[in-house]
């Protein structure tokens, strides 16, 4: 019997041209949807990825309009975006990857990354459309906004929040101080020694709660607040610490060794400053030699050092000869109201001094650790960041 040459082609004879062209074989295993129409619009070829996103069966798109798959408005324009490009030659889709949304059988729309190119087959110009549905990515990139939206929200209640107790914490403080003081200084006569002594210590406690709370208070601002930066010459910020250091320490052999000029950087000048002080500080205080010596430095991040130190670049460091650290309590230096030693009252500090130098580094995009020795003293490391400075 003779076939009827006007018969209707069916799917498969529709898209026999990507087998013939051995392009069958490659779209079957392609894990983004690949799809391929003529120059009218129609499905030409639709491969098995494509059919999991849109939920289509091939023969329910071969030699329809590609718009089935595209909600409004892309389905509304797509003609006009093919005409143009006949009409122009000026690719306003073909050629480049852009982010639109897909419409799947169901009639649900999903964000989808869609490229399109030209192809020609023999003498036939094709489209070629590679899809990818990020779905799963669009999601996961809201919740983490939303996540960080909420972080917003909970740090800025932290601050009001600190910044209110602090205010309200300190007011009943100076009044218990104020009226130990009146009480000692009213009823001098009537109190004994030891009760007198009791009263100081007294003051003193609320002195030192006091500054407690301010210091808690600035620890909350260090990652609010931006960053100053600009160029600094950090030889001129160690040449302040150091007078300051022989100031606030006159009559104690305090050494200073500096191997080299220290080079200019891009950073915040005063915080930068205040990290180097509180490191020097501590250089000073735990240290029970009769000559202190305190080497503050920078070393090329090169051979010795581990892999992200050498992308670093430069390595600054603060050494003493002080008491050292046990190696247990490496991490410990760096928690907030941390002290590690017991220490005369007259000098202890609140034990945040690590802690702030720590938070400024990191706001400077870089690192701080230590190596130590119990006895021998304790060196600091640490970077200014990968593109802030050196």
């Amino acid at each position: 019997m003779t076939k009827n040459i006007h018969e209707k082609k069916s799917p498969d004879q529709d898209n026999k041209f990507a087998r013939e062209s051995h392009l069958w074989p490659v779209m079957n295993t392609v894990l983004d949807g690949l799809i391929i129409i003529d120059k009218t619009g129609n499905i030409k070829a639709y491969n098995p990825a494509a059919e999991r996103i849109f939920g289509f069966s091939p023969k329910e798109v071969m030699g329809k309009n590609v718009k089935m798959l595209m909600p409004v408005p892309y389905s509304a324009e797509h003609n006009e975006y093919l005409q143009n490009y006949f009409e122009t030659k000026t690719p306003k889709v073909i050629g480049h990857g852009r982010e639109v949304y897909g419409k799947r059988k169901d009639g649900d729309t999903f964000p989808m990354e869609l490229g399109v190119n030209e192809m020609w087959l023999g003498d036939q110009l094709m489209f070629v459309g590679t899809v990818r549905d990020i779905s799963e990515r669009k999601n996961a990139q809201e919740a983490m906004e939303t996540y960080i939206q909420a972080l917003k929200r909970s740090n800025q209640e932290l601050d009001d929040f600190a910044y209110i107790a602090s205010h309200d914490l300190k007011e009943p403080l100076r009044g218990l101080s104020n009226n130990a003081i009146f009480l000692k200084e009213d009823h001098a006569d009537q109190i004994s020694e030891s009760g007198i002594k009791r009263i100081e210590r007294m003051v003193y406690l609320c002195e030192k709660m006091e500054q407690l709370i301010n210091e808690l208070l600035y620890f909350s601002r260090i990652g609010k607040q931006e960053l100053a930066v600009r160029h600094v010459d950090l030889n001129e910020i160690v040449s302040d610490i150091v007078e300051m250091t022989h100031s606030a320490h006159e009559g104690r052999n305090i050494k200073f060794l500096v191997p080299k000029a220290l080079p200019t950087i891009f950073c915040d000048g005063v915080r930068i400053k205040e990290a180097f002080r509180n490191l020097v500080t501590n250089a000073v205080k735990y240290n029970d030699k009769e000559e202190k010596i305190i080497e503050i430095g920078v070393k090329d991040a090169k051979k010795g050092y581990d892999t992200e130190a050498r992308q670093e670049k430069k390595i600054f460091y603060v050494k003493d000869n002080g008491i050292g650290i046990e190696p247990r309590s490496h991490g410990e230096v760096f928690r907030i109201f941390k002290r590690l030693n017991d220490e005369d009252e007259t000098v202890k500090g609140t034990g945040v001094g690590l802690t702030f130098v720590k938070k400024i580094i990191e706001r400077h995009g870089g690192r701080i650790w230590l190596e130590s020795e119990l006895g021998k003293g304790t060196t600091f490391f640490f970077t200014i960041g990968k593109g802030i400075g050196v």
